[in-house]
């Protein structure tokens, strides 16, 4: 039985609008936005202003419409490994969220485990923080958090991951689902740390996505996360540029699938 309060909070409208943060290779769904603003990462409280966006990110989030949906849409984000605290890392999920955002779609690039996915699309539907960290031990910019001691239960919204299965189903696109393993990074994983990620039940190895997704949580947002696995986690020859080179074979589908679920929250 679906919940209709959730139903009800997963609407956009121009004073609640979908926000969707893209990763490695997923930005060029930023082109689709009808802009009314635009807003330099710079401007943006908390991130770092001195933060350069790796290659497959820009950091410039732009406000308006696809396809009549309102958005906020940022095309980038800066990661733990690239020696950024918690609180500077989910600095675009606050921003979201002070815009009025209630629902928030994360998309990231992964390794996919073997056994468990494979490369292309994926949802979410839970995760493992391996990071290290956690964004709600930091105590400037958690005003608007009214708890630390949130309940992680369901971080991925059921709703919007059924929405996403159903825009799947009508337009032929292959969408795994499973379990998405947050590291550090930056290096890519070891064979002994995907045997040990696969025995904990993860089938995606990233190094984004997880503390946005509990600061999302812990705000009260509805969340999305859709990765896109760019290759089998652990193999050799990997590189940041076959991942945007993966992403860029992909970005049709991922395109279509995001188009697809705003068209459910008008």
């Amino acid at each position: 039985m679906v919940d209709e309060k959730v139903v009800e909070g997963c609407r956009a409208s121009v004073e609640h609008p979908v926000a969707i943060v893209l990763g490695s290779g997923l930005g060029a769904l930023a082109a689709a936005v009808k802009p009314v603003r635009r807003i330099p990462y710079a401007d943006i409280d908390g991130f770092p202003v001195t933060a350069r966006p790796v290659a497959g990110h820009t950091f410039e989030a732009t406000v308006g419409t696809i396809d009549g949906v309102p958005v906020v849409v940022y095309p980038g984000r800066v990661h733990l490994y690239q020696g950024y605290d918690p609180a500077q890392v989910t600095s675009l999920v606050r921003h979201a969220y002070k815009l009025g955002c209630r629902d928030i779609i994360f998309a990231c690039a992964t390794g996919a485990i073997a056994g468990r996915a494979h490369v292309g699309l994926g949802l979410i539907t839970d995760h493992l923080n391996l990071t290290g960290t956690n964004p709600l031990i930091e105590d400037e910019d958690l005003a608007c958090v009214e708890s630390p001691f949130v309940g992680m239960t369901d971080v991925y919204t059921p709703y919007l991951r059924s929405l996403a299965a159903g825009v799947a189903a009508d337009n032929g696109i292959d969408l795994q689902q499973g379990v998405y393993a947050g590291l550090l990074g930056p290096c890519f994983e070891t064979g002994a740390e995907v045997a040990m990620l696969g025995s904990l039940g993860a089938s995606y190895a990233g190094m984004s996505l997880v503390c946005e997704a509990i600061m999302a949580h812990a705000l009260g947002m509805n969340v999305l996360g859709v990765t896109l696995a760019a290759n089998m986690a652990g193999e050799a020859g990997v590189t940041h540029e076959s991942v945007l080179e993966v992403a860029h074979d992909h970005e049709n589908d991922f395109e279509t699938l995001i188009r697809g679920v705003l068209a459910r929250l008008k």
